[in-house]
């Protein structure tokens, strides 16, 4: 044996603790972080379903699942993408997107890679315009899933009233006569309000207001993008509108004190006759309450859902949802991308949908004949056909939260807390809401 060559037993070591390295290397690379929101009502237990098919086909792999809650998660998104100590793959609300990739903290979705999903057009268009900012047209996520706003309405009560829901929710006029027939129809000796939503309590307050906003042919900003549009005579319009329901006392005072979770256990309890609504509740309504769910209420057995009525331009929904996205201080861009890929391909997709009824996003999961046995799911669908989203610009976020708390403010007004409630008094605090967000705009510019 030379001196340059290795003692056998060195040379096995070395082998030995080599191959360790690899094998520790392999399983630190196939050990993922994904974020996701708490959408389903277990969802730890229904994401560790999800992920069954890509770890049986990736048996190195390991996904290590955090749940976030919608109400704290964008601090905790926007912490982890101002610190590069986020996960590798993280679920981002459909408003989210272009904030976060603005601050630098997401991986670009590749032309190569979006060929492998199928491309823009495998996908809604409307979610597809949430995954970039507009005026960058580098992709940063990947759509995942979507949800629709409707009505939800108590058929039995309707027919106690004696008003025909196609002549209800036909349009704006029509549907306040509908509301004010309604309201105090008794039901079991119980007297039920015509319609429940909440007030400034609820992080929902735009997305409450966006399809009424919309469907009078208002927005939220002008059409450069770079000016609030929430004075706008038509968007005035539709908040008096919204608002008016509670000034009139067809939506109890109590419930402007509710969250939108509240209003939804309200309708649940027969306490309103309609709510306005996304596809999340039909599971709680197809469920027994052993389980959890709603499925003995008269509720859940005397329900229907109705479009928006219509306003003078049309009658709107909100399409929203979340989108997938790989942070760039992930260390597995390549286990990231496939996991990525996995869960917002067609058959997760659908799956996804069975557990937690959201929409899915792909336009081939969407034609599934089975998901569209259940009625109230294709309603779904089809209404989010209608669907509108809001302006994909960088300062959203913070934009939102100027939204949310001059439009929150309103309910303060019909209650006779902030001033005396009148259409002149909603344009005025419009105009000074519309000041704030112009600063926010301009700050984001």
């Amino acid at each position: 044996m030379s001196p340059q060559q290795p003692h056998p037993l060195l040379f096995r070591l070395a082998q030995g603790l080599l191959a360790t390295g690899l094998a520790l290397g392999s399983a630190r690379a196939a050990e993922l972080n994904l974020w996701v929101m708490s959408t389903t009502e277990q969802q730890q237990a229904d994401m560790r379903e999800l992920l069954k098919p890509h770890l049986a086909a990736n048996p190195a792999l390991r996904v290590n699942v955090t749940v976030l809650n919608w109400e704290s998660a964008w601090a905790k998104v926007t912490a982890a993408a101002a610190s590069g100590q986020g996960p590798d793959v993280i679920e981002l609300g459909s408003t989210w997107v272009p904030a976060v990739s603005s601050m630098g903290a997401l991986e670009s979705i590749g032309a190569q890679q979006q060929r492998e999903l199928g491309g823009a057009q495998a996908f809604m268009p409307v979610m597809w315009s949430t995954t970039h900012r507009h005026d960058d047209p580098k992709i940063y996520a990947v759509p995942w899933y979507a949800d629709a706003r409707a009505a939800f309405y108590r058929t039995d009560v309707f027919k106690k009233a004696g008003v025909d829901p196609r002549d209800a929710f036909a349009n704006w006029g029509s549907f306040k006569q509908a509301m004010q027939k309604i309201n105090g129809t008794e039901i079991a000796g119980k007297k039920i309000a015509a319609l429940g939503y909440p007030g400034k309590n609820d992080w929902n307050v735009v997305h409450n207001m966006a399809p009424w906003i919309w469907s009078a042919g208002g927005d939220f900003l002008s059409a450069d993008r770079k000016r609030s549009a929430l004075n706008a005579t038509e968007a005035v319009q539709a908040i008096v509108y919204y608002t008016s329901f509670a000034a009139e006392g067809l939506v109890p005072r109590g419930a402007l004190e509710k969250d939108s979770g509240q209003i939804e256990s309200g309708f649940f309890n027969g306490q309103y006759a309609v709510i306005f609504t996304g596809p999340w509740i039909l599971k709680q309504m197809a469920t027994p309450k052993a389980k959890g769910g709603q499925l003995e209420t008269l509720a859940a057995s005397n329900f229907a859902i109705a479009p928006y009525p219509a306003g003078l331009k049309g009658n709107a929904t909100l399409l929203s949802g979340s989108s997938l996205a790989i942070m760039k201080s992930s260390k597995h861009k390549a286990e990231a991308w496939k996991l990525l890929s996995y869960l917002t391909g067609r058959e997760a997709q659908l799956r996804y949908s069975q557990m937690s009824s959201m929409l899915p996003t792909r336009l081939d999961a969407m034609d599934d004949p089975q998901l569209k046995r259940d009625p109230h799911v294709a309603q779904f669908l089809a209404l989010a056909k209608n669907g509108r989203h809001y302006p994909s610009v960088a300062g959203w976020g913070p934009l939102e939260s100027v939204y949310l708390k001059n439009l929150g403010s309103m309910f303060d007004m019909v209650g006779g807390v902030r001033g005396k409630y009148s259409p002149l008094a909603v344009k005025q605090a419009m105009d000074a809401a519309a000041l704030e967000a112009d600063q926010v705009l301009n700050a984001a510019q």
